[in-house]
């Protein structure tokens, strides 16, 4: 046996790398518990039980083996990093490069993401079987209203292009057939899976946070014009648009599929005052369609480079109406927690095709909006907290990175007019 096997071998025999038995749970919630509409894919009995599996994978790694990882890195990582720099560790990269280095690490983010590639697997299997009723459901959707507006002449970043984001062949923009809706549909379908329904039946937690925000710094505001700049699928739009009934909703989205796939969504559920127009969230196409009340981004920033946020915070402030209310919502910034949280949650911007990931967080937002031209004293950074979906007797709320539970915003407000 090698050195490397021999240490291999004992850290994962070693009971300094065991934690305690997690608290007895079940599983998380079940695929059938999604929220059901005309539009949503169908799933037989095997495919539903692929994306259980996937729910329950990602349950058994941030129950039971996180803290091994966590354990080995106390244990044994530290220990190793600092008697090899003469000095504990400084940053979260040289501390990652000794993780790596560690099986236990390895482990978990190889099965990790696994998860990540089988929930995209699944997906596209069971919505490619299904495409063409997929697109002639949405199609005949679409038609009975006015809430679609796609530009055949735009051309998505190339970034959008070139990078399948999430790991989802052909990302957001990508196109199979003539008004194509697979990401839309395998984005819904995945994301309830990889969250184990935590984020609610229709998956529209950041929405729901965003309204409760609102609601209480906000009590009684009733914007009339709301844009919501990278709105995908659109579930977190749809949240605004039944807690503003009266307000006229425009979400903007590079991706034709997502948009094709949310309009018909929101059609299916009855939405009717969301628009969802094709465009440039650093260029929104909409000087007609400006001021805006309320703009928002939710979970958007981090798919677009630093220069592209400050453009998106400067079109921000130049299309919102005096008085209204810039609202960027994103995973919660961690270049201030100890170094091993650091690393767990920078994951993804290494392993999940998330280019822009680890650039965000070190991004000082506040400088940025005040760039773009909000006043210092308009600026706040605060947090959204999640609007609990209370889980079945004996489950437990799982760790999940980052995503969830209560998020960073940063808030730019326009003075009113003289």
């Amino acid at each position: 046996m090698t050195k490397e096997a021999e240490t291999m071998a004992a850290e994962l025999e070693s009971p300094v790398g065991t934690p305690a038995p997690p608290p007895a749970s079940t599983l998380p919630r079940p695929w059938h518990t999604i929220l059901k509409h005309a539009a949503l894919p169908t799933l037989t009995h095997d495919e539903q039980t692929r994306f259980n599996v996937v729910a329950a994978m990602n349950r058994f790694l941030a129950q039971q083996l996180l803290p091994r990882v966590e354990a080995a890195a106390k244990q044994s990582v530290e220990p190793a990093l600092e008697a090899e720099l003469g000095r504990p560790p400084t940053d979260r990269h040289e501390y990652r490069r000794a993780l790596e280095r560690n099986l236990t690490w390895r482990i978990w983010s190889r099965m990790r993401r696994a998860t990540m590639e089988m929930r995209q697997q699944a997906g596209q299997l069971t919505v490619l079987r299904q495409l063409p009723g997929l697109v002639n459901t949405c199609r005949a959707l679409n038609a009975t209203g006015d809430q679609l507006h796609l530009d055949r002449a735009f051309s998505p970043p190339r970034y959008l292009q070139s990078l399948p984001a999430h790991l989802m062949p052909g990302g957001y923009v990508g196109e199979r057939v003539t008004d194509d809706v697979a990401a839309g549909a395998s984005y819904e379908i995945g994301i309830y899976a990889t969250l184990g329904g935590q984020s609610g039946p229709a998956s529209d937690r950041a929405g729901r946070a965003t309204v409760a925000w609102l609601a209480e710094h906000r009590p009684g505001w009733q914007p009339r014009r709301i844009l919501d700049l990278g709105c995908g699928m659109g579930a977190n739009t749809l949240v605004l648009a039944r807690a503003f009934p009266e307000a006229d909703i425009v979400a903007i989205d590079a991706g034709a599929p997502m948009l094709r796939y949310g309009a018909a969504r929101a059609r299916a559920l009855g939405v009717d005052n969301v628009r969802f127009i094709q465009g440039d969230i650093e260029q929104p196409p909409l000087a007609a369609e400006a001021p805006f009340d309320l703009i928002v981004s939710l979970m958007v920033l981090h798919e677009t480079s630093r220069p592209a946020v400050q453009r998106i915070f400067a079109a921000s402030f130049q299309q919102l109406a005096p008085g209204g209310l810039a609202f960027h919502l994103e995973q919660p910034p961690y270049r201030d927690k100890p170094l091993l949280e650091q690393c767990l949650r920078d994951w993804d911007g290494r392993y999940n095709n998330e280019a822009f990931w680890s650039s965000l967080h070190d991004t000082d937002l506040v400088a940025c909006m005040r760039e773009a031209g909000f006043a210092a004293e308009a600026v706040r950074e605060t947090t959204a907290n999640a609007v609990p979906v209370e889980p079945p007797p004996g489950q437990t709320l799982q760790e999940d990175y980052g995503r969830g539970g209560a998020w960073y915003v940063v808030t730019g407000e326009k003075p009113l007019a003289d």
